[in-house]
């Protein structure tokens, strides 16, 4: 069965990264992975939306809506 692959942007990534960073400032990576972020796909009837949450409950909302 294929799977299905999702894209984030270099646009996108770039606003995660700075995300990250703010977020690592306040909260330091301990894991020996740095597990600490997860990529959310969430798909629609009219696009998909990209979130990328922090463990500790703040998130941002990665997803292109002039794409919709």
């Amino acid at each position: 069965m294929p799977g299905r692959t999702f894209i984030v942007t270099e646009a996108q990534e770039k606003i995660a990264e700075a995300w990250r960073k703010e977020i690592t400032k306040k909260t330091p990576v301990t894991g020996p992975i740095g597990g600490h972020f997860t990529y959310c796909f969430t798909t629609t009837s009219i696009g998909i939306i990209i979130k990328l949450k922090h463990y500790k409950g703040e998130e941002i909302d990665l997803t292109d809506y002039d794409e919709f």
